[in-house]
C-alpha cells in the first residue's frame, strides 16, 4: 500500500480542510501526519513538533532578529525555525514515503529536503487554501514583510511541486498569472450527514458560525441584527484571537443576538442544524476574500439551512445553481438585513429543503473521488 504523509503547520485535527483530507484517504493509503502540536489521530502514525513562539511570547530581542530578517530578505531561518528542525528528524524514522500532500506553504522545503535525501521518487502535493502573499493585504507593515516573505516561497519552491490544489477559480487562477502554477479546485466539502431541515419556528434564528475579525465584517452582525424584523434572531457562534474583539462585540449587542460556547468540529454540522438561515458577511476588501469559497458556506449547505450572502462572484454561481438561498444587492449591513427582513417563512422553508438536496451531492463523497483519482495519477 502506498504511503502518504501530509505536513501541517498546526494540529490538523483542528483544521476541517486536512482533518477532510485525512479522512478521504483512509482504507487507501498508509497514512502518517507531521503536524505541529498534533493531536492522536486514529489510523494515522502521527509525529508532533511543538509550537513557536507567537508575537506575545518573543522578547523584545527575538522580535527585533525576526523583523531585520525580514527586512533583509534573509527568509530561510524563517523557514527552518528550531521547533521545525524537528521535522528534519521524524524523516529518519519514517518508512519511504511516495507522496506528500503539503498542507502550508512554509512546510514545502521541507518536503523537497525529503525528496533530495530519501526518495528522488516522491511526489509533492501542495493544498493552498489561500493565495498567501496577499494574506494581510490591507497591513502595509505586513506586506513589506511577510508578504515579502511568501512571494519568495512561492518563487522559490512552488515549481517543484507535481499537483497543486485550491478553494476557488479566482486563486487557481492568481496562481497561474504571478507564478506559471496550474492549481486544480478542490471545494472545502464536508462529510455527508444524515439530516432533514429542522421546522421553522419563531424566532427565525440566524446562526454565524466561525472566526471573528474586522477584516470578515463580524461587526456587520451586530449592525445587521439591529435593522432585523422582530422574527429574527442571530445567533452568533464564533471565536477571535484578536483581543478584545469578541469581549467587544459581546458587550455591543443588542437584545435579538445570543453568543452561543463553542462546539467541536465534528458537532458543528448537526449543531446548526437547529438554525433556520447561514449568514455571511465578507465582502471584497482582500483578494482571498473575493475570491472564498468558505467552509461555513458548504457546512451550511450541509446543516440544511437556508442561506444570505454578500454578492461575492465566488459565492453566486453556487447560489445560482443550487437555489439554498439569496444574496444582498450589495456587501453593506443595510443590504444584507434588507435581504433577510424581505424573506417569507415559505422561501425560507424552501431555500432550507434545496440545500437538503444539495447536501447529498456538496460533500466529501464528491472529493474523495476526485483526490483519490488524481493520487492514482500522480503514482501511476
Amino acid at each position: 500500500m502506498p504511503k502518504i504523509a501530509l505536513l501541517n503547520d498546526f494540529d490538523i485535527t483542528k483544521r476541517p480542510r486536512p482533518k477532510r483530507m485525512l479522512d478521504m484517504l483512509k482504507g487507501h493509503y498508509e497514512l502518517y501526519a507531521i503536524a505541529m502540536d498534533c493531536s492522536p489521530i486514529e489510523g494515522v502514525e502521527c509525529f508532533a513538533y511543538p509550537a513557536s513562539k507567537n508575537a506575545k511570547e518573543r522578547s523584545l530581542e527575538e522580535q527585533k532578529i525576526l523583523e531585520q530578517r525580514l527586512k533583509n530578505k534573509d527568509f530561510l531561518p524563517l523557514v527552518y525555525t528550531p521547533n521545525r528542525l524537528k521535522i528534519l528528524e521524524f524523516f529518519t524514522k519514517m518508512p519511504k514515503m511516495d507522496l506528500f500532500i503539503i498542507e502550508d506553504i512554509t512546510l514545502l522545503a521541507f518536503g523537497l529536503d525529503y525528496k533530495k535525501s530519501y526518495n528522488p521518487s516522491l511526489k509533492i502535493l501542495i493544498d493552498l487554501r489561500e493565495y498567501y502573499p496577499l494574506q494581510y493585504e490591507n497591513d502595509p507593515e505586513w506586506m513589506a514583510g511577510f508578504g515579502e516573505f511568501f512571494g519568495f516561497l512561492c518563487r522559490e519552491f512552488l515549481p517543484h511541486v507535481d499537483f497543486a490544489i485550491t478553494v476557488s477559480e479566482g486563486i487557481a487562477q492568481k496562481y497561474k498569472e504571478e507564478f506559471g502554477l496550474h492549481c486544480e479546485v478542490f471545494h472545502s466539502l464536508p462529510p455527508y450527514h444524515e439530516l432533514k431541515p429542522n421546522p421553522l419556528k419563531t424566532p427565525i434564528n440566524i446562526i454565524y458560525h466561525g472566526f471573528l475579525s474586522p477584516d470578515r465584517n463580524s461587526a456587520f452582525l451586530l449592525e445587521i441584527a439591529h435593522q432585523l424584523r422582530g422574527d429574527f434572531c442571530m445567533q452568533i457562534l464564533g471565536l477571535s484571537n484578536i483581543k478584545g474583539f469578541l469581549e467587544t462585540l459581546e458587550k455591543n449587542a443588542p437584545k435579538n443576538v445570543n453568543f452561543l460556547a463553542p462546539v467541536s468540529m465534528e458537532e458543528i454540522i448537526p449543531f446548526t442544524n437547529n438554525f433556520d438561515i447561514g449568514i455571511l458577511t465578507l465582502s471584497p476588501n482582500t483578494f482571498n476574500n473575493a475570491h472564498a469559497l468558505p467552509n461555513k458556506f458548504f457546512e451550511y449547505i450541509q446543516a440544511r439551512l437556508a442561506l444570505i450572502a454578500p454578492p461575492l462572484p465566488s459565492l453566486r454561481d453556487f447560489l445560482s445553481l443550487w437555489q439554498v438561498g439569496k444574496m444582498s444587492q450589495d456587501f453593506t449591513p443595510e443590504s444584507l438585513a434588507s435581504t433577510i427582513n424581505a424573506l417569507q417563512k415559505e422561501e425560507i422553508a424552501a431555500y432550507k429543503t434545496a440545500s437538503d438536496r444539495a447536501a447529498k451531492i456538496l460533500n466529501t463523497t464528491e472529493n474523495r473521488q476526485k483526490i483519490l483519482r488524481w493520487i492514482e495519477g500522480l503514482l501511476s
